[in-house]
C-alpha cells in the first residue's frame, strides 16, 4: 500500500490513495516540512529555538506537536529520536523528495507539482522560522522549475513538441524573467510547427525584459527561431567517422569554429543514413562543444544531449549514454540545479563501466556542485577521488580542473596555504598544456588567495592577468570573478569609489549571456552586498534581497546564510538566528566565525 506525504500545495497525507486526517495545528505541518527537508537528523534544541522559543514551556510544546505528528503519520512514517529524524516507511513517497532527486517522469505524476511548499500554512513560530520557510519555498520552487525544464527537453527529444511547449509555458508563467524558459518555449513552438506563436513569444519576451529589466534578452532567445542550418551532411559512413574524429579533436584544442561545422555535418549525415549509434555519438560531441565553446548556446546543447541519451539507451550504447549524462550533469551544475545534476551523475557512474577518464570528470563536477552548496566534506571526498582517477587515466586537463576545484574549496574555508599550493599547480599545468580558455579560473582564485594573505601587489597583478585573459577568451564567468577580486582589492586599499564601480560591474558581466556559472554570479552579488552593508549604502537592502532570492532558488546554502547575516546587520528580526541554523550544517570555519561575531553574546553557541 503506497503512502504519500504531500508538502507541495495545501499539505496532506495519503494512505492507499485516500487522505488521512492530518496533524492538528500548523506547527505540526511546519515541523514535518522541516524534518523532510533537513539534510539529516536535527537536534531537538535547534527545533525548540527555531519554532517553540515563544512558548511558555518550549520542550512541552515540542512534545505535544510530535504527538500530533506521530498520530497522523501512523503507518506512513516514524518521527522521533534526539536528534529528531523523519523515517518514511518503505512504500512512502514524499513529494519534495521526488522533485529534488527523482526522475522527471515521476515528478510529473505528482498531483500538486508546481504548488508552493506548505501552501496556506503560516505557523506562528517567530521571525526566524518565517525566514526559513520563505527560503525553502523559493528553493523548492527552483527545484520544481529545474525538473520541468528537464522534462520539457526530454519530451522534445522524444518528438513530443506539443507536450514540451506546454511544460515550457508553465515555466514561463512561474518565472517570467527566466530567459532560458522563454528560449525553450520558442524552441518547442518551432518544433511544433507553430512559427507564428514562436515569433510572438520572442517579441513578448523582448517587451517584458525591456519593461521590467531595462534591457533586451540575450541573442539566444531570438536565435531559437532560426535553428542552425543543417549542413549537407557527409556522403559515406567513413566520411561521417572522419568528421566525428576531426570535430572532436578540434573541440579538444579549442578550435570550436572548425569543430562545430564538422560535428553538425556528421550529425546530419548520420540522420540521413539512419545510423543511431553514430548519431548519438555526434550529438554528444556537438552538445559538449556547444557547452564548452559557444557562449549562450546551452539550450541547444541540452536538446542535443537529451536526444543523444534517448538514442544511446535505445541501442544499449552505455558509453555514449554515460558521456551524454555527464555533460547534462555538467550543465545542471553550472545552472545550480544540483539535485538534477546528481541524478545525471548517478546515471553516468552506472553506465561508465569503470572508465577512469569518464569517472574523473563525473566526480570533478559532482565535487564542484557539492562545494557550491556548501557540503565541504562530501566535496573533498569526491574531488580527492577524482584526482586519483585523473592520474589513473593520464588526463592532465581533468587533473588540472580537480586541483583548481580543490583550491577553491580550501579558499572558501580560509585554508590559504593549501589553496595556494593547489592553485599554483593548476596554473602551471594549464599554462604548460596551453589550456588558455581555462587558465583565468585558477588565476582568479589564486589572486584572491594572495589578497587574503595580504600581498596586495601580487594580487593586483594576478587579477589583472586573469581579467585580461578572460576577456580575450570571451569567458564572462571569470571576467566577473576577476572584476569582483579587483573590487575587493580596491576596497582593501580604501579606494571606495573604484571598489563600488568594480563590484557593481562584476555580477553584471555574468549576466550578458544566460549560461554562466551561477555560483560565480552569486559570489559576485555577495561581495557587493558586503560592501554595501558595511558602507551603509541606501541600495544595500535591495542588493541583499536579490542575493537572498538568487541563492535560495538555487540551494546555495552558504550564500543564503551570508544573505541572512547581511539582513541581520540591516536589523531584520530573526535573521541572525536563521544564519546560525543554516551555518550549523555547513562545515566552514570562515562562515562559523562570521555567525559567531554576529550573534549576541547571550545566545548559546
Amino acid at each position: 500500500m503506497v503512502a504519500m506525504i504531500c508538502l507541495l500545495g495545501p499539505p496532506r497525507i495519503e494512505r492507499g490513495g485516500e487522505p488521512v486526517t492530518g496533524p492538528r495545528g500548523s506547527k505540526a505541518w511546519a515541523l514535518l516540512a522541516y524534518l523532510a527537508l533537513a539534510r539529516g537528523p536535527v537536534p531537538r534544541s535547534r527545533i525548540v529555538d527555531l519554532m517553540f522559543d515563544q512558548a511558555d514551556d518550549p520542550a512541552a510544546a515540542l512534545r505535544w506537536t510530535l504527538s500530533q505528528l506521530r498520530r497522523a503519520l501512523e503507518g506512513v512514517a516514524d518521527v522521533g529520536g534526539d536528534p529528531l529524524a523523519l523515517t518514511p516507511a518503505p512504500d512512502t513517497l514524499i513529494d519534495v523528495e521526488v522533485v529534488g532527486h527523482g526522475l522527471w517522469g515521476e515528478a510529473l505524476l505528482l498531483p500538486q507539482l508546481g504548488g508552493a511548499l506548505l501552501e496556506g500554512v503560516n505557523p506562528r513560530t517567530g521571525p526566524a522560522f518565517d525566514l526559513w520557510l520563505s527560503t525553502e519555498r523559493r528553493r523548492v520552487a527552483g527545484q520544481t522549475a529545474a525538473v520541468l525544464h528537464e522534462a520539457a527537453h526530454a519530451r522534445l527529444a522524444q518528438g513530443d513538441a506539443a507536450s514540451a511547449a506546454d511544460l515550457a509555458a508553465r515555466l514561463v508563467a512561474s518565472d517570467p524573467l527566466a530567459e532560458r524558459s522563454h528560449e525553450l518555449l520558442v524552441r518547442a513552438l518551432v518544433a511544433r510547427g507553430d512559427r507564428r506563436a514562436a515569433e510572438a513569444r520572442v517579441a513578448q519576451c523582448r517587451s517584458l525584459f525591456r519593461r521590467e529589466l531595462g534591457t533586451d534578452p540575450s541573442p539566444a532567445v531570438a536565435a531559437a527561431l532560426r535553428p542552425q542550418p543543417a549542413p549537407a551532411g557527409t556522403a559515406s559512413l567513413g566520411a561521417i567517422d572522419a568528421a566525428l574524429e576531426g570535430g572532436a579533436g578540434a573541440a579538444h584544442v579549442g578550435a570550436y569554429d572548425h569543430a562545430l561545422p564538422l560535428l553538425r555535418s556528421a550529425v546530419q549525415g548520420a540522420r540521413r543514413h539512419g545510423d543511431p549509434g553514430r548519431l548519438a555519438r555526434g550529438l554528444v560531441d556537438l552538445g559538449a562543444a556547444l557547452v564548452q565553446g559557444v557562449r549562450g548556446s546551452d539550450e541547444e546543447a541540452v536538446s542535443a544531449l537529451h536526444e543523444a541519451v534517448l538514442l544511446a539507451r535505445s541501442i544499449a550504447d552505455d558509453g555514449t549514454a554515460a558521456h551524454a549524462a555527464l555533460e547534462l550533469g555538467h550543465v545542471e551544475t553550472l545552472r545550480a540545479h544540483h539535485a538534477r545534476a546528481g541524478v545525471w551523475f548517478e546515471e553516468a557512474r552506472g553506465l561508465a563501466d569503470g572508465d577512469p577518464a569518464l569517472l574523473a570528470w563525473v566526480d570533478l563536477f559532482a565535487g564542484m556542485g557539492a562545494t557550491d552548496v556548501g557540503d565541504y566534506p562530501a566535496a573533498r571526498t569526491v574531488l580527492e577521488r577524482a584526482a586519483g582517477l585523473a592520474r589513473a587515466a593520464g588526463d592532465q586537463r581533468a587533473g588540472t580542473y580537480v586541483a583548481t576545484a580543490l583550491g577553491r574549496l580550501h579558499l572558501l574555508r580560509g585554508e590559504t596555504a593549501a589553496a595556494r599550493s593547489a592553485l599554483e599547480s593548476a596554473c602551471d599545468v594549464a599554462a604548460g598544456i596551453g589550456w588558455l580558455s581555462f587558465l583565468p579560473f585558477p588565476r582568479a582564485l589564486l589572486a584572491e588567495v594572495l589578497l587574503l594573505d595580504g600581498d596586495l601587489g601580487a594580487a593586483e597583478a594576478a587579477f589583472d592577468r586573469s581579467y585580461a585573459l578572460a576577456c580575450q577568451v570571451g569567458d564572462p564567468c571569470w571576467e566577473s570573478y576577476s572584476l569582483r577580486g579587483r573590487g575587493l582589492l580596491a576596497a582593501a586599499r580604501g579606494e571606495d569609489a573604484l571598489a563600488l564601480d568594480l563590484l557593481v560591474a562584476a555580477p553584471a558581466a555574468c549576466r550578458r549571456l544566460p549560461d554562466a556559472h551561477d555560483w560565480v554570479e552569486g559570489h559576485c552579488m555577495e561581495a557587493l552586498c558586503s560592501f554595501g552593508v558595511a558602507h551603509g549604502l541606501s541600495t544595500a537592502p535591495g542588493w541583499v534581497r536579490d542575493l537572498d532570492d538568487f541563492a535560495s532558488r538555487r540551494g546555495l546554502r552558504e550564500l543564503v546564510a551570508r544573505a541572512a547575516l547581511h539582513r541581520a546587520a540591516l536589523g531584520q528580526p530573526g535573521a541572525v538566528e536563521l544564519a546560525a541554523v543554516l551555518a550549523a550544517d555547513i562545515d566552514n570555519p570562515v562562515l562559523q566565525g562570521l555567525v559567531g561575531r554576529a550573534r549576541p553574546q547571550e545566545m548559546p553557541a
